[in-house]
């Protein structure tokens, strides 16, 4: 695993999906990295990601695309931003396979977040042990943690009935201690199309990975202190199952098995993290 401390980016895009905005999206980061296995060479799709906000500062982005001429009619250039901000963040990563800070520091210049380039000029890569207590090194922030309890792991692709849910969820009429605070956020998508039948179609990223429309998931994650004590006491195992990670089974592809329908839920007696708050 690796500590990457205090990336820095503007311009970044605070809007998840159709139902979230506020703050980068978790699944954005977990693209990053995937991107940094596929740059080193390793396998897609394995790895795991676990953001650490410092600081997030909104900005409206451009209400109107800018312009320019085609032939006698103008033309956008680029799309409309609805919420940008600037961001900084650190990021635990379990890269399966990496073994080189400085190859995965130097596969980090020059990337995004959420559409926002890492501004950087050096970019702090440590290998950790896998534990929480190597957060004890980071200042003051908010990891983004899966929701773990059974309750907070609802999601809706939509519907105003899982709408609701996620609602009630979000805004209980009564709150208990601890586990962290809810913030609605993007958790997957629900494929509209089978990727083995879709039709190969030109202008996509990669001739690889097939191009199948979606709908986004929303879900709910929890903010928690990364200076709690529930954080910073986190075994190698339990910090592994805090990761972001790609889970794909059926129609849907969510950034963390808790969010998959055909995942089996624990009961609130099974999770531990977020219960102690500094």
């Amino acid at each position: 695993m690796f500590l990457v401390k205090d990336l820095r980016a503007s311009r970044v895009n605070l809007m998840m999906n159709d139902y979230a905005a506020g703050l980068p999206s978790p699944l954005a980061f977990l693209g990053l990295a995937d991107t940094l296995m596929r740059a080193l060479g390793l396998e897609p799709w394995a790895a795991g990601c676990l953001p650490i906000l410092h600081e997030v500062s909104v900005s409206d982005g451009r209400t109107k695309p800018e312009m320019e001429p085609n032939g006698a009619v103008f033309q956008p250039i680029e799309t409309i931003e609805d919420m940008v901000g600037t961001v900084a963040v650190s990021l635990v990563l379990d890269l399966p396979g990496a073994e080189d800070e400085i190859a995965v520091a130097r596969e980090l210049v020059g990337r995004r977040i959420a559409g926002g380039t890492i501004a950087n000029e050096m970019i702090r890569v440590l290998p950790i042990a896998g534990d929480g207590a190597a957060l004890r090194q980071l200042p003051r922030g908010w990891a983004v943690m899966p929701a773990r309890r059974a309750g907070r792991r609802v999601t809706s692709a939509g519907s105003q009935e899982s709408l609701m849910r996620v609602a009630a969820a979000l805004n209980p009429s009564e709150r208990g201690p601890g586990f962290g605070w809810p913030v609605p956020v993007a958790v997957g998508y629900r494929l509209l199309e089978d990727p083995d039948r879709a039709p190969k179609r030109s202008g996509t990223r990669s001739r690889t990975v097939p191009h199948v429309f979606a709908e986004p998931l929303l879900g709910i994650a929890e903010l928690v202190s990364v200076r709690s004590r529930a954080m910073t006491s986190m075994g190698e195992t339990e910090l592994r199952q805090a990761l972001w990670r790609w889970h794909a089974a059926g129609d849907v592809l969510a950034g963390h098995e808790n969010y998959h329908p055909h995942t089996a839920l624990p009961t609130e007696d099974e999770t531990s993290y977020g219960q102690e708050q500094d």
